[in-house]
Protein backbone atom coordinates (compact mmCIF):
# COMPACT_ATOMS: atom_id res chain seq x y z
CA UNK A 1 0.00 0.00 0.00
CA UNK A 2 1.47 3.06 -0.88
CA UNK A 3 1.99 6.01 2.06
CA UNK A 4 -0.56 8.55 2.32
CA UNK A 5 -0.18 11.35 0.03
CA UNK A 6 2.12 9.80 -2.72
CA UNK A 7 1.14 10.52 -5.75
CA UNK A 8 0.06 7.56 -7.86
CA UNK A 9 1.80 7.31 -11.38
CA UNK A 10 -1.01 7.00 -14.21
CA UNK A 11 -1.29 3.79 -15.90
CA UNK A 12 -1.21 4.69 -19.62
CA UNK A 13 -3.79 1.93 -21.78
CA UNK A 14 -1.68 0.07 -24.52
CA UNK A 15 -3.39 2.45 -27.03
CA UNK A 16 -2.42 5.53 -25.09
CA UNK A 17 1.41 4.66 -24.63
CA UNK A 18 1.85 4.14 -28.60
CA UNK A 19 -0.26 7.44 -29.02
CA UNK A 20 1.89 9.86 -26.32
CA UNK A 21 5.16 7.90 -27.74
CA UNK A 22 4.62 8.61 -31.50
CA UNK A 23 3.10 11.91 -30.79
CA UNK A 24 6.16 13.25 -28.60
CA UNK A 25 8.42 12.67 -31.23
CA UNK A 26 6.40 14.29 -33.98
CA UNK A 27 5.72 17.40 -32.07
CA UNK A 28 9.25 17.74 -30.64
CA UNK A 29 10.46 17.11 -34.04
CA UNK A 30 12.46 13.47 -33.63
CA UNK A 31 10.43 11.95 -36.17
CA UNK A 32 10.42 14.60 -39.16
CA UNK A 33 8.19 15.58 -41.11
CA UNK A 34 7.66 12.84 -44.48
CA UNK A 35 9.36 10.34 -41.97
CA UNK A 36 7.44 6.66 -42.63
CA UNK A 37 6.56 4.69 -39.84
CA UNK A 38 5.00 1.31 -39.45
CA UNK A 39 2.86 -0.60 -37.01
CA UNK A 40 5.60 -3.30 -36.50
CA UNK A 41 8.47 -0.49 -35.69
CA UNK A 42 6.56 0.92 -33.17
CA UNK A 43 5.15 -2.17 -31.70
CA UNK A 44 8.54 -3.28 -31.41
CA UNK A 45 10.19 -0.40 -30.13
CA UNK A 46 7.29 -0.78 -27.20
CA UNK A 47 6.90 -4.35 -26.75
CA UNK A 48 3.35 -4.25 -27.87
CA UNK A 49 1.02 -5.87 -30.20
CA UNK A 50 0.02 -4.17 -33.45
CA UNK A 51 -3.62 -3.79 -32.64
CA UNK A 52 -3.33 -0.83 -29.99
CA UNK A 53 -0.75 0.72 -32.11
CA UNK A 54 -3.64 0.41 -35.07
CA UNK A 55 -5.56 2.18 -33.00
CA UNK A 56 -3.25 4.67 -32.27
CA UNK A 57 -2.14 5.46 -35.45
CA UNK A 58 -5.84 6.13 -36.23
CA UNK A 59 -6.14 8.85 -33.68
CA UNK A 60 -2.87 10.39 -34.92
CA UNK A 61 -4.20 10.68 -38.60
CA UNK A 62 -7.21 12.36 -36.39
CA UNK A 63 -5.09 14.95 -35.04
CA UNK A 64 -3.43 15.74 -38.23
CA UNK A 65 0.26 14.16 -37.46
CA UNK A 66 0.00 10.66 -39.26
CA UNK A 67 -1.10 10.08 -43.38
CA UNK A 68 -1.90 6.33 -43.74
CA UNK A 69 -1.27 4.48 -46.29
CA UNK A 70 -2.74 0.82 -46.06
CA UNK A 71 -0.47 -2.45 -45.63
CA UNK A 72 2.54 0.49 -46.07
CA UNK A 73 2.23 2.53 -43.13
CA UNK A 74 2.15 6.23 -42.12
CA UNK A 75 3.76 9.35 -43.22
CA UNK A 76 4.64 11.85 -40.86
CA UNK A 77 2.49 14.89 -42.28
CA UNK A 78 4.39 18.56 -42.96
CA UNK A 79 3.29 21.59 -41.71
CA UNK A 80 3.30 24.29 -44.57
CA UNK A 81 2.30 27.94 -44.73
CA UNK A 82 -1.48 27.71 -45.05
CA UNK A 83 -1.64 25.07 -42.58
CA UNK A 84 0.17 27.45 -39.54
CA UNK A 85 -2.38 30.37 -40.81
CA UNK A 86 -5.47 28.19 -40.56
CA UNK A 87 -4.52 26.95 -37.26
CA UNK A 88 -4.16 30.04 -35.68
CA UNK A 89 -6.67 31.75 -37.63
CA UNK A 90 -9.07 29.38 -35.54
CA UNK A 91 -7.11 29.85 -32.83
CA UNK A 92 -8.14 33.76 -32.88
CA UNK A 93 -11.80 33.08 -33.56
CA UNK A 94 -12.27 30.74 -30.47
CA UNK A 95 -10.39 32.53 -27.79
CA UNK A 96 -12.07 36.45 -28.37
CA UNK A 97 -15.44 34.39 -28.40
CA UNK A 98 -14.40 32.66 -24.98
CA UNK A 99 -13.52 36.13 -23.79
CA UNK A 100 -16.50 37.59 -24.57
CA UNK A 101 -18.41 34.91 -23.31
CA UNK A 102 -16.43 35.04 -19.99
CA UNK A 103 -16.90 38.53 -19.55
CA UNK A 104 -20.73 37.55 -19.07
CA UNK A 105 -19.80 35.57 -16.31
CA UNK A 106 -17.63 38.32 -14.50
CA UNK A 107 -17.66 35.96 -11.38
CA UNK A 108 -15.28 33.67 -12.97
CA UNK A 109 -12.71 35.64 -13.90
CA UNK A 110 -10.60 35.35 -10.88
CA UNK A 111 -10.34 31.73 -10.86
CA UNK A 112 -9.78 31.79 -14.37
CA UNK A 113 -6.74 33.80 -14.04
CA UNK A 114 -5.59 32.26 -11.06
CA UNK A 115 -4.96 29.59 -13.80
CA UNK A 116 -3.48 31.08 -16.54
CA UNK A 117 -1.14 32.45 -13.88
CA UNK A 118 0.10 28.67 -12.70
CA UNK A 119 0.09 27.72 -16.21
CA UNK A 120 2.52 30.56 -17.20
CA UNK A 121 4.75 29.83 -14.97
CA UNK A 122 4.45 25.93 -15.93
CA UNK A 123 5.56 27.46 -19.23
CA UNK A 124 8.12 29.98 -17.32
CA UNK A 125 9.63 26.47 -15.22
CA UNK A 126 10.12 24.39 -18.68
CA UNK A 127 11.75 26.82 -20.71
CA UNK A 128 14.51 27.48 -18.50
CA UNK A 129 14.69 23.74 -17.92
CA UNK A 130 14.98 23.37 -21.43
CA UNK A 131 11.62 21.25 -21.95
CA UNK A 132 10.57 22.51 -24.91
CA UNK A 133 7.78 19.65 -25.25
CA UNK A 134 7.08 20.90 -21.60
CA UNK A 135 7.03 24.54 -22.88
CA UNK A 136 4.55 23.41 -25.90
CA UNK A 137 2.10 21.52 -24.29
CA UNK A 138 1.76 24.37 -21.52
CA UNK A 139 1.37 26.82 -24.11
CA UNK A 140 -1.40 24.79 -25.50
CA UNK A 141 -3.04 24.43 -22.59
CA UNK A 142 -3.03 28.36 -21.59
CA UNK A 143 -5.15 28.72 -25.02
CA UNK A 144 -6.96 25.82 -24.45
CA UNK A 145 -8.16 27.23 -21.09
CA UNK A 146 -9.52 29.93 -22.24
CA UNK A 147 -11.36 28.53 -25.42
CA UNK A 148 -13.11 26.38 -22.51
CA UNK A 149 -14.68 29.27 -21.44
CA UNK A 150 -17.08 28.76 -24.63
CA UNK A 151 -18.66 26.15 -22.42
CA UNK A 152 -19.39 24.39 -25.72
CA UNK A 153 -18.48 20.25 -25.88
CA UNK A 154 -18.42 20.58 -30.03
CA UNK A 155 -15.67 23.46 -29.80
CA UNK A 156 -13.91 21.64 -27.12
CA UNK A 157 -13.61 18.43 -29.25
CA UNK A 158 -12.49 20.58 -31.82
CA UNK A 159 -10.05 22.25 -30.05
CA UNK A 160 -8.72 19.15 -28.37
CA UNK A 161 -7.66 17.89 -31.97
CA UNK A 162 -6.11 20.57 -33.15
CA UNK A 163 -3.96 20.45 -29.96
CA UNK A 164 -1.15 18.38 -30.87
CA UNK A 165 -0.71 20.59 -34.24
CA UNK A 166 -0.59 23.35 -32.72
CA UNK A 167 2.18 21.69 -30.08
CA UNK A 168 4.38 21.19 -32.87
CA UNK A 169 4.03 24.29 -33.95
CA UNK A 170 4.99 25.87 -30.78
CA UNK A 171 7.56 23.62 -30.26
CA UNK A 172 9.18 24.09 -33.95
CA UNK A 173 9.24 28.03 -32.96
CA UNK A 174 10.81 27.83 -29.88
CA UNK A 175 13.54 25.19 -30.87
CA UNK A 176 14.86 27.41 -33.60
CA UNK A 177 13.90 30.81 -32.02
CA UNK A 178 14.70 29.99 -28.46
CA UNK A 179 14.88 34.38 -28.51
CA UNK A 180 11.19 34.51 -28.93
CA UNK A 181 10.65 32.30 -26.16
CA UNK A 182 10.55 35.00 -23.10
CA UNK A 183 8.90 37.42 -25.32
CA UNK A 184 5.86 35.06 -26.12
CA UNK A 185 5.50 33.98 -22.40
CA UNK A 186 5.33 38.38 -21.62
CA UNK A 187 2.58 38.40 -24.31
CA UNK A 188 0.56 35.79 -22.75
CA UNK A 189 1.44 37.96 -18.90
CA UNK A 190 -0.66 40.25 -21.09
CA UNK A 191 -3.22 38.96 -21.93
CA UNK A 192 -3.90 37.08 -18.86
CA UNK A 193 -4.00 40.68 -17.20
CA UNK A 194 -6.35 41.91 -19.86
CA UNK A 195 -8.94 38.86 -19.30
CA UNK A 196 -8.57 39.97 -15.84
CA UNK A 197 -9.53 43.33 -15.59
CA UNK A 198 -12.19 42.34 -18.22
CA UNK A 199 -11.01 44.56 -20.89
CA UNK A 200 -12.09 42.30 -24.08
CA UNK A 201 -10.99 45.07 -26.74
CA UNK A 202 -7.30 44.82 -25.20
CA UNK A 203 -7.55 40.91 -25.04
CA UNK A 204 -8.52 40.95 -28.96
CA UNK A 205 -5.67 43.30 -29.84
CA UNK A 206 -2.52 41.63 -28.17
CA UNK A 207 -4.30 38.29 -29.53
CA UNK A 208 -4.21 39.12 -32.90
CA UNK A 209 -1.04 40.74 -32.41
CA UNK A 210 0.85 37.73 -30.42
CA UNK A 211 -0.65 35.30 -32.98
CA UNK A 212 1.02 37.25 -36.00
CA UNK A 213 4.25 37.11 -34.33
CA UNK A 214 4.65 33.53 -33.52
CA UNK A 215 3.17 32.98 -37.24
CA UNK A 216 5.88 35.45 -38.97
CA UNK A 217 8.23 33.76 -36.68
CA UNK A 218 7.68 30.45 -37.98
CA UNK A 219 7.41 31.56 -41.87
CA UNK A 220 10.85 32.52 -41.44
CA UNK A 221 12.19 29.38 -40.00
Amino acid sequence: MLPPNQARTPVLSAVDRAYTFVADAIISGALAASSLITEGDIAQTLGLSRTPVREAFLALESAGLLRLFPKKGAVVTAIDDDETAELLQVRILLETKAVQLLGERPQHIDAVATELRELIQAQSDAAAAGDLLAYARADHRFHSRIVDETRNRVIDDIYARLGPRLERLVHRVAARDPASIGRLIDEHRLLAEHLHVGDTAAYDRELRSHVESGHRIARAL
